[in-house]
């Protein structure tokens, strides 16, 4: 039987098209195999995989020097073991969707002589990924921006691979989607959330635009990071999470969020007008660098974490733009995992 391993987790962000690509190599009758870390997302959700190991990976980028060494033991330790695995499955390939939990499968993948493929969803590369891609046979990359940080002989544009469970919901109308979560049809829905962790300070503004802004309806997703003593407004509907994110995309006019890969390519995908507040904390800044082509491009706003009590303004500066979805909606690459196995096929 053919068999694929696969590396990439910890948040959302990797997570995420790493499952998508597992999807559909599972219709092309894989078996997968799924390597992360007990610490992340993948230990909460399960991947859809044959077997699942999980270590108890540490990160290397951290501050303190003994907790560095920890998580390079770490690393090597778990690679050691992959290695191992490798050398009695003998998979056809592996590949990687960044962050360090992807380090322990490309190094194995390297001194076990298997093929290793690696995917990169942001705008500006992981140091994992940097690293992994002086072994990698092929890379491929979500933004055209960051052909410039890889060998130009590797480098593939694909896309990111989406769900299965999200591009469903593209077929459906807004109307549709509306009547599915009973919203009225007649009002303005704006989606608001932080990515896969939530975000403190995008949550804590929620009241201050339900406040100023009556006759919209807001969404919002509040993550992990719960507000305490939320005083609900009558135009605010709060989960903590939203399994299906789908078909509060295609409910929504507008998406106030991270701008982490996945959701961007999400927001991209569904054609929706987006106010876009960075993690400022992201490797490299990377999240800017994911939309500020976008906002060059007009299709989009970015507000700095730092002057988010701004929102509100924006917001209503935002709502009086004439955005065309169509011209959002075509930058998205819809077919993704399809572009990354036939290229690996080759």
């Amino acid at each position: 039987m053919k068999k694929v391993f696969i590396a990439g987790g910890g948040t959302g962000g990797h997570f995420y098209p790493a499952f998508a690509l597992a999807e559909y190599l599972k219709n092309k009758e894989y078996k997968i195999y799924y390597f992360g870390t007990q610490n992340g997302i993948e230990g909460k959700k399960k991947f859809l995989a044959d077997k699942i190991y999980l270590f108890d990976l540490k990160a290397v980028r951290v501050k303190g020097f003994f907790r560095k060494i920890k998580g390079v033991f770490s690393l090597l330790n778990a690679s050691f073991k992959i290695y191992k695995i490798l050398k009695k499955e003998k998979p056809d390939f592996a590949i990687c969707f960044g962050g360090y939990t992807s380090v322990p499968l490309g190094l194995a993948s390297f001194f076990s002589g298997t093929r290793l493929y690696i995917h990169e969803q942001n705008s500006v590369p992981s140091y994992t990924n940097k690293l992994l891609s002086i072994f990698a046979k092929k890379i491929f990359i979500t933004f055209k921006t960051t052909e410039k940080y890889f060998p130009k002989n590797k480098i593939y544009l694909t896309g990111l691979p989406i769900r299965k469970s999200l591009k469903e919901k593209l077929a459906i109308s807004k109307e549709e989607a509306r009547k599915q979560l009973n919203l009225p049809l007649d009002k303005t829905v704006i989606l608001i959330f932080g990515g896969s962790q939530g975000a403190i300070k995008i949550n804590s503004i929620v009241v201050s635009l339900a406040e100023k802004f009556k006759d919209i309806l807001f969404i919002h997703i509040q993550g992990k990071h719960k507000i305490k003593n939320y005083k609900k407004a009558d135009n605010v509907i709060v989960f903590d999470y939203f399994d299906d994110m789908g078909l509060l995309y295609k409910a929504c006019d507008i998406v106030i969020s991270r701008s982490g890969s996945a959701t961007v390519n999400e927001i991209l995908a569904f054609g929706k007008k987006a106010i876009f507040i960075p993690f400022p904390y992201a490797a490299s800044n990377h999240q800017y660098y994911n939309v500020k082509w976008l906002e060059e491009n007009g299709l989009c706003k970015i507000l700095l974490e730092d002057n988010i009590e701004r929102l509100p303004v924006v917001l209503e500066d935002f709502l009086k733009k004439d955005i065309d979805e169509k011209e959002i909606q075509k930058l998205a690459i819809l077919n993704a995992e399809e572009k990354i196995y036939n290229l690996i096929m080759e």
